[in-house]
């Protein structure tokens, strides 16, 4: 009987070393292919919103999707029950425009979820503005909540979120804020927020005045990107110590798509982080970070921050050099991805900051009505070039007057 011969030791190391050899070609490929589907996501993500922009000016005469419930009047129909009943006598008012740009969100939140009231309050002294004007966009699109088109594929802290959206802090197994943010202890809304945010300018004036109080102090203090108008002149006040608490009605969510003068050049929003673009996770301020932005045009495009406008600190209002730029400082919470580069521990070690020499086209000068992907060439900086000395400035003045 012929004998039956098996796999020799050499030949099956051979065998285990040549598909080691295949895993570690294809690994790194397929890696790729799965960022590059992401980022192709994302950016599919912000065309959507960019289309969004476009479609609810023409239904809304010309008006930019935001929050567009008014103080001194109800809820309008539309207005899930919880809020409308409340309203319903015509007697109860809102009493400012944030109030009903509060009630918008919530109702927007409990008409697509089923939330309950009791799980779903609206926050006092929230400026929902800050993180919650795409659900206008949202709601216009259509679709359920909290939305996959809000959350970037890479941002997987929101997607858990998202799938677990009732009781989060209990359900989702992840690691989950306190408190809302943004000075409110309500936090059940966070799988309602987004990966993106929209630029200020989008629903907020974009002007910026200087107040002075009864001590000579300024309080025009642009830190945690808080907004408030002043009372009778209009503008923004950006300030961290509440000494400009008011707002001024008909200031917030009024802007108009016909205010945008270059369409081509003016950014609708962004995401907080760069995570497309090679293995580590970028704060948006960085230079070197790179990601997808929309324009009002409607177009969608990788660019690098350095290559757009620095933009502007407000309460420099005619002054344009690098060194009166906004400077950030962004402190990473326990749920956001770790920050590449430049990262420094402040006095808690758990907490890192990150410093950036600029706003860049988050708070572009002049607002709608300038750019921020300027025209002409931007320089990079050479070995040992500080940055202040490479862009001076490329923002316009399009009109007259401190901008």
């Amino acid at each position: 009987m012929a004998q039956r011969r098996g796999f020799t030791l050499i030949e099956l190391l051979v065998v285990i070393a040549i598909i080691a050899l295949l895993m570690g070609i294809l690994l790194p490929a397929l890696r790729d292919a799965r960022r590059a589907a992401k980022k192709l996501q994302c950016s599919s993500n912000m065309r959507s919103y960019a289309l969004a922009c476009g479609s609810f000016a023409l239904d809304y005469k010309d008006i930019l999707p935001a929050m567009y419930w008014r103080g001194g009047a109800g809820a309008p129909p539309e207005a899930h029950p919880s809020i409308f009943e409340k309203f319903a006598d015509g007697k109860f008012r809102f009493g400012s425009d944030v109030e009903a740009a509060n009630h918008q969100v919530v109702s927007i939140i409990r008409r697509k979820t089923n939330l309950q009231p009791s799980d779903s309050g609206v926050p006092q002294n929230w400026i929902s503005y800050i993180l919650y004007s795409h659900l206008v966009a949202n709601d216009y699109i259509g679709g359920t909540l909290p939305s996959p088109v809000a959350a970037c594929p890479e941002d997987s802290w929101l997607i858990a979120i998202q799938r677990n959206f009732v009781k989060p802090d209990q359900n989702a197994g992840v690691t989950y804020p306190p408190d809302g943010g943004d000075g409110t202890t309500d936090n059940w809304r966070w799988p309602f927020s987004s990966s993106y945010s929209l630029h200020t300018a989008h629903w907020g004036p974009s002007k910026g005045l200087s107040v002075m109080t009864s001590a000579g102090n300024s309080v025009l203090q642009f830190w945690w990107a808080v907004e408030r108008a002043q009372e009778g002149l209009g503008g923004s006040v950006f300030t961290s110590n509440g000494l400009a608490g008011f707002t001024v009605d008909g200031s917030y969510g009024r802007n108009k798509l016909g205010d945008v003068r270059f369409p081509s050049q003016k950014a609708i929003m962004s995401d907080g982080f760069a995570r497309h673009f090679g293995r580590q996770t970028y704060f948006y301020a960085a230079p070197e970070a790179k990601q997808p932005l929309n324009f009002y045009d409607g177009s969608v495009r990788e660019l690098q921050t350095l290559d757009t406008n620095p933009g502007w600190h407000p309460s420099n209002a005619t002054r344009r050099s690098m060194t009166n730029r906004l400077a950030i400082r962004k402190d990473l919470r326990l749920f956001e991805p770790a920050m590449a580069t430049n990262g420094t521990a402040s006095k808690d070690s758990s907490i890192r900051s990150y410093y950036a020499p600029a706003g860049w086209y988050r708070y572009t000068r002049g607002g709608l009505f300038g750019w921020d992907i300027p025209r002409g060439v931007v320089r990079a900086p050479v070995q040992g070039q500080a940055l202040a000395n490479v862009i001076e400035s490329g923002e316009l003045d399009t009109r007259q007057g401190n901008w």
